[in-house]
């Protein structure tokens, strides 16, 4: 799962993909997202031309999180390669986008999107992870369709916002019922307390926990940590054997060694540490030893299974975003179905798409398998927008730190917990 960020106006760029060399006639109207009775379609549909659906995406290109997003473009790139070159289009049409760096600045997404839909004219958008309010408001406001991961609660209950994972207002039970099942008793939960979403992410964390009969027994703020030495001996002197919340791969690989130094190495004393992202195999050839015995929690399904989904986007990544290394990247996985979601969108739309029909069409779709790629292999977007995500696929670094190895082969699931009972838990001591 990955964490909101923020992103500020710079440039302008389209993906390299020439209409051009497509000869199309105009389309007739029919089926579902007719434009007119018997005629062309409408000429006045923002980003929609015989040729061509433009698109617009919102991301970092520089500024904090910039290596993971450009893996994120990178994997929508890949997924409209495909759609363009080897599938023909969506109903003739080629996928393009016009696209904003925001630089991970909160003030300035606004004035991105609004670029975008004024001035670039485009169809619907492709969010990178970290969607703000206020321009999920005008998007809304002017029915535009947006899909991505849902990594910031406001894109709960959006009806034209799209996505297989929901963030939330509210928490489930699948952390604090894995945590459970690892034989952790005793949780350290960690936040950011410079992030208002890391603190919500890691109030989420501790009502899961309370949730399962885990006890939260201490919480470290990372931007209070001087020393991983003194947090580790905290840790042995409160008895905690269950590590959650903002733990992030370099933090942890300085923890993790410190804590065995003093007699508490992971699986014997240490029952469980939970990362919510770390996915991805630089980690392993960075951190893999200090790692080892880790679990991750994903929204994707592991590379690992090799299904033949899988083998389609490597070789897709491979094809048409080779530098990105490796491609099996969470980040890049969730680019390709931000994509294939907005490709998805586009079919259920009719050969004359409005925005209104994208969103009515897609929304009534019960069945979208996520390109192969989610947890949950039959997604209900007529309802998932509603609630917190409760499914996850959980991921061990294996002993010697040299490979990531599937817990099982389903999902982890959980229930919901609302934000009311979330509020409950979290008075608990």
């Amino acid at each position: 799962m990955l964490f909101p960020v923020n992103r500020r106006l710079t440039r302008t760029v389209t993906l390299a993909a020439s209409a051009s060399s497509l000869a199309v006639s105009l389309v007739a109207c029919g089926g579902g997202g007719a434009s007119g009775v018997g005629g062309a379609c409408s000429t006045t549909v923002p980003g929609i031309t015989p040729t061509e659906v433009k698109a617009g995406m919102v991301w970092s290109d520089t500024g904090p999180g910039a290596a993971t997003m450009r893996s994120f473009r990178a994997g929508v790139d890949a997924r409209f390669h495909v759609a363009n070159e080897e599938d023909g289009g969506v109903y003739g049409r080629k996928v393009t986008y016009a696209w904003r760096d925001d630089q991970a600045d909160q003030q300035l997404n606004l004035s991105a999107v609004q670029e975008l839909l004024d001035q670039e004219k485009i169809f619907g958008l492709i969010y990178a992870p970290g969607a703000g309010t206020q321009s999920a408001k005008l998007l809304q406001e002017r029915s535009v369709p947006v899909t991505g991961i849902a990594s910031d609660p406001v894109w709960l209950g959006m009806n034209n916002m799209f996505s297989w994972f929901y963030l939330g207002n509210g928490s489930s039970t699948t952390t604090g019922r894995y945590v459970r099942d690892q034989g952790g008793t005793r949780a350290a939960v960690f936040a950011v307390d410079a992030i208002a979403s890391s603190g919500d992410f890691a109030q989420q964390t501790a009502a899961s926990l309370k949730a399962n009969d885990v006890r939260v027994v201490k919480t470290f703020y990372i931007g209070e940590i001087t020393s991983w030495q003194t947090v580790a001996q905290q840790i042995k002197a409160n008895g905690i054997d269950a590590l959650a919340g903002v733990l992030m791969p370099a933090g942890a690989a300085e923890l993790l060694p410190e804590l065995a130094k003093i007699g508490v190495t992971l699986g014997d004393g240490l029952k469980v540490a939970l990362m919510p992202l770390g996915y991805d195999n630089s980690n392993l050839t960075q951190l893999g030893r200090a790692l080892a015995g880790v679990s991750i929690f994903t929204d994707i399904q592991p590379f690992e299974l090799d299904t033949a989904d899988q083998r389609k986007f490597k070789q897709a990544m491979s094809d048409f975003a080779p530098e990105i290394q490796p491609p099996t990247q969470d980040a890049a996985a969730d680019g390709w179905i931000s994509a294939d979601l907005f490709l998805r969108g586009l079919e259920a739309a009719g050969t004359c798409p409005t925005r209104e029909s994208f969103i009515t069409g897609l929304r009534a779709v019960r069945d979208y398998d996520g390109a192969g790629m989610t947890p949950d292999a039959s997604n209900d977007l007529s309802t998932n927008f509603r609630q917190t995500s409760t499914c996850y696929s959980a991921i061990k670094i294996s002993k010697d730190g040299s490979r990531f190895e599937p817990t099982s082969s389903t999902a982890t699931c959980g229930d919901v917990i609302t934000p009311e009972q979330m509020a409950a838990l979290n008075q608990r001591s």
